[in-house]
C-alpha cells in the first residue's frame, strides 16, 4: 500500500515537472520606463536630453536643466526599444523628433572605452559618427540586458543630480564614474530617491 502511495506521488511530480517553464524575457508591447541603480543612484529614471540618455534626479536638478529634459517611455519590438515622450512631459524640446518612432535606444560606438547610450534618428553633439547599435536590448525579469559581450553601464555626473548614461565592454575603474544596473522597475518607495549618504 505504501509503495502505491509513493508511486502516485512520483507520477504527480513527473506531471508537474513536465509543465513548460515560463519564459522570463519580456515580450510585452506595453510601454515601460527605465531606471538606473548604483551607488548614490537609487532608481533614478532615464530621460532624453540632447540625443542622449540621461539619469536624472528631478528633485535636485535646477529648473532650467529639468525643463530641457524629456521624460520618456519605451516600447519593445524584438530586441529594439523605441523611445517616445511620456504623457507627463512638460518639455517641448525635440518632442516632435522623439514622436516619430525612429528614436531607438542605442549604444553609440565611439572610439573611446566609454561611450554614450543615445537614440537613433537624432543628431546629438555627443554621439560619434559610427553606426549606433540598437537591436541589442532585452530584459530578464526587470533587469535590462544587452547582447554585446562584456557590456557594462556607467553614469558620469555632469551636474548636480544629472548623469550621462554610458556603456563600455571593459571594466572601468575611473573614479568619476558609477557602475550601474538598469531595470524596468521603479524604486519601491519615494524615500529611496531622497535618501543620500
Amino acid at each position: 500500500m505504501l509503495s502505491l502511495s509513493i508511486l502516485a506521488l512520483l507520477a504527480l511530480g513527473l506531471v508537474c515537472s513536465a509543465h513548460p517553464l515560463e519564459k522570463r524575457q519580456s515580450t510585452s508591447t506595453v510601454s515601460f520606463k527605465l531606471y538606473a541603480y548604483g551607488s548614490g543612484i537609487s532608481g533614478l529614471p532615464i530621460y532624453y536630453g540632447n540625443g542622449t540618455a540621461q539619469v536624472a534626479d528631478a528633485s535636485v536638478i535646477d529648473t532650467t536643466t529639468l525643463a530641457a529634459m524629456i521624460p520618456i517611455d519605451f516600447t519593445a519590438s524584438e530586441n529594439t526599444w523605441t523611445a517616445s515622450p511620456s504623457s507627463t512631459t512638460g518639455s517641448t524640446e525635440d518632442v516632435t523628433a522623439l514622436s516619430d518612432n525612429t528614436n531607438k535606444l542605442c549604444l553609440d560606438q565611439g572610439n573611446t572605452s566609454l561611450n554614450t547610450v543615445g537614440f537613433t534618428g537624432i543628431a546629438a553633439t555627443d554621439q560619434s559618427t559610427t553606426s549606433p547599435i540598437s537591436n541589442v536590448w532585452s530584459t530578464y525579469g526587470s533587469y535590462v540586458l544587452v547582447s554585446v559581450s562584456g557590456a557594462n553601464f556607467y553614469a558620469r555626473q555632469t551636474d548636480n543630480g544629472l548623469y550621462s548614461l554610458l556603456w563600455s565592454t571593459s571594466a572601468e575603474t575611473s573614479t568619476d564614474i558609477i557602475p550601474l544596473v538598469l531595470r524596468t522597475t521603479a524604486p519601491a518607495t519615494a524615500s529611496v530617491l531622497t535618501s543620500r549618504s
